[in-house]
């Protein structure tokens, strides 16, 4: 592929962190990318009020180029941080990549990426490998038969490991929606100029976006490769876990993304049953959570509960039937554990 065949392509960084260095290393994986034009890639780092400050992270890295650029405003979260890099990408930009501040690239996922644009691709992603998880990103699901390989699918380069998606990928991320990390999302941005995250999904916002491209793309190619490592830093998801002070508003994070994907998506029949089937799930996850929370004594934020309520009603309807739901499930639990021993 010709150097002057590699379509521009602006990478966009949101940046909060506490941990340095971790900044540094993110950028510096896209600089040294190879087979890829000097010209043809440029970063974006949105400092979204990050108690590091980006400037100080990559003054070295940014006094040795002039590809790198760092934006600050005050903290409003991943989505408006990426917003606020869409806001500002050069007129001339074909292509637009995100990256999250604890994740680097491999050296050669642009260049594939590219090789995967130049034959028309709308929307490409590659396979990663998450911080203390031995699978790959790919191998996640809970559903063998949707897990992604490439073998049922069409060669694009065997060498390289490149495979365009055969058939409808829209219907595939609606039931495996992590397929794609957002680090190793890479968009026709010329074909998709106004589209933007969520900001008012705090997180679930990158999935929504993820769906809404998924549905515009007529052509879909990816990467079996690892083509990122995705790192710890700050992650609201890895701190919330179940059973926690901060798990309901983790909760009610799903609840609305579920919401906002029903509301916005066009969906066909099966896929909103789908959606439908989540949303329920959520809201008896809300309803045992909070129950475990006032039979441990864990401090409840009634904030979380009462916003739960206003934003979606029916997890006020159904809190008590699915709190009695949750205890004839453990009872049931237990009489089948006791009847094991027996």
């Amino acid at each position: 592929m010709r150097q002057s065949d590699h379509p521009k392509t602006t990478v966009v960084i949101p940046f909060f962190q506490r941990q340095k260095g971790l900044l540094a290393s993110c950028v510096q994986s896209v600089l040294l990318q190879k087979g890829v034009g000097v010209d043809t890639c440029q970063v974006i780092v949105v400092d979204d009020g990050s108690p590091i400050s980006a400037a100080d992270e990559l003054r070295e890295i940014c006094g040795q180029t002039s590809r790198v650029r760092v934006i600050t405003q005050t903290n409003s979260g991943p989505g408006a941080a990426r917003n606020r890099g869409l806001d500002n990408v050069d007129d001339d930009t074909e292509c637009v990549a995100f990256l999250d501040s604890d994740d680097q690239w491999e050296e050669t996922f642009l260049a594939d990426a590219h090789i995967a644009f130049g034959q028309g691709c709308d929307l490409f992603f590659g396979n990663t490998k998450r911080y203390a998880v031995d699978k790959t990103r790919f191998e996640w699901g809970g559903s063998p038969e949707l897990n992604l390989v490439g073998s049922g699918h069409t060669a694009i380069d065997r060498d390289r490991e490149l495979y365009e998606f055969d058939g409808n990928f829209f219907d595939f991320a609606v039931f495996r929606s992590s397929i794609i990390s957002t680090s190793t999302l890479v968009y026709r941005f010329r074909k998709f100029p106004d589209l933007r995250f969520n900001v008012q999904l705090f997180n679930g916002q990158d999935r929504l976006f993820k769906l809404m491209v998924s549905q515009q793309a007529v052509k879909v190619v990816f990467s079996m490769k690892v083509c990122a490592n995705e790192g710890r830093g700050v992650n609201i998801f890895d701190s919330s876990g179940w059973g926690s002070e901060k798990s309901l508003n983790l909760i009610l994070n799903y609840i609305r993304l579920s919401k906002y994907i029903l509301q916005e998506l066009r969906l066909d029949t099966r896929q909103r049953r789908h959606v439908r089937s989540q949303l329920r799930e959520s809201r008896y996850s809300f309803a045992g959570t909070l129950l475990h929370l006032l039979r441990k004594k864990v401090p409840v934020q009634w904030k979380v509960v009462f916003r739960t309520f206003v934003t979606d009603p029916m997890s006020a309807v159904w809190i008590v039937p699915n709190m009695l739901k949750v205890v004839r499930n453990r009872l049931a639990s237990g009489r089948q554990s006791a009847a094991n021993i027996d």
